[in-house]
């Protein structure tokens, strides 16, 4: 199973960003109880051509074997000619899942954030499909109304329920009403061990008002991760964005706040 979370970051003039995270566990269990576990799994994927990030929830092996080939498509261009769209992501994994095998078919929704439109013309998308059978045809689609300023659209997963506590705490804080109380509360709900199923580092997708989508890297127990993987320490760092568990703007090579950037303490109440 996963945590996850997708929230609108907004500022004075509307939503400014779309963002989802996850945790990095993937488990093998028995029953309710996890037998072993690998916390490297990527859960979260972004375009680097179109802006599109996509996350899910339950069922790992179909949508870890699937999305890294849909993600390619689209930014090399074999995909439709009018470029990605939501319609044209949902027809390919309905083709994929008709010809996986119906053995191994189990439940799953698969998050896509996407944009119309660029700068202040920007309009910031959710939409869930979802397969709560495994049938071949069970697939359905919602769109999730995307909110004007900084909340949570989704928390989903096997963590939902520390998630909701960790949220229900950070909003109390002085923080309250900020992407980073969100992100905040996610990276508190996993860490904490309350959820079996969640663990490792967070991983997270986010779109700006222009762009494409970008996974940041993350400072994560003070080492470097990105798409859930620790990084062995000779690699550039400096093409990415990275962010803390704070969700402050960190460097990527020293670890700590980047420079110019506004902290963001953790309030005294959480």
């Amino acid at each position: 199973m996963t945590s996850l979370v997708a929230w609108v970051g907004a500022d004075s003039r509307g939503p400014a960003s779309l963002n989802i995270a996850s945790d990095s566990r993937i488990s093998w269990a028995t029953g309710a109880s996890v037998r072993y576990h690998w916390d490297h799994g990527k859960k979260i994927f972004a375009s680097s051509t179109a802006p599109l990030i996509v996350g899910y929830v339950g069922d790992v092996l179909f949508p870890a074997l699937v999305l890294p080939g849909v993600i390619d498509r689209i930014d090399r261009q074999v995909f439709r000619e009018d470029g990605p769209t939501v319609t044209g992501l949902i027809s390919v994994l309905r083709r994929e899942w008709r010809d996986y095998p119906a053995e191994l078919r189990r439940p799953l929704t698969i998050y896509i954030g996407y944009r119309v439109g660029e700068r202040m013309l920007a309009e910031f998308r959710l939409t869930a499909l979802s397969n709560k059978d495994g049938g071949i045809d069970s697939w359905q689609s919602r769109d999730i109304p995307v909110v004007p300023t900084s909340n949570w659209l989704v928390l989903d997963g096997s963590g939902r329920t520390a998630i909701t506590k960790a949220l229900e705490a950070w909003q109390k804080s002085a923080a309250a009403g900020t992407s980073r109380s969100i992100f905040s509360a996610f990276v508190d709900a996993v860490v904490s061990g309350v959820d079996p199923f969640s663990g490792g580092a967070p991983q997270l997708a986010c779109l700006y008002r222009i762009g494409a989508g970008r996974l940041l890297g993350i400072i994560h127990r003070n080492q470097r991760y990105f798409a859930g993987t620790r990084l062995i320490g000779d690699e550039a760092v400096g093409n990415v964005e990275w962010r803390n568990a704070l969700f402050e703007r960190a460097d990527g090579r020293t670890k700590s706040l980047l420079s110019g950037a506004q902290a963001q303490p953790r309030p005294s109440t959480v």
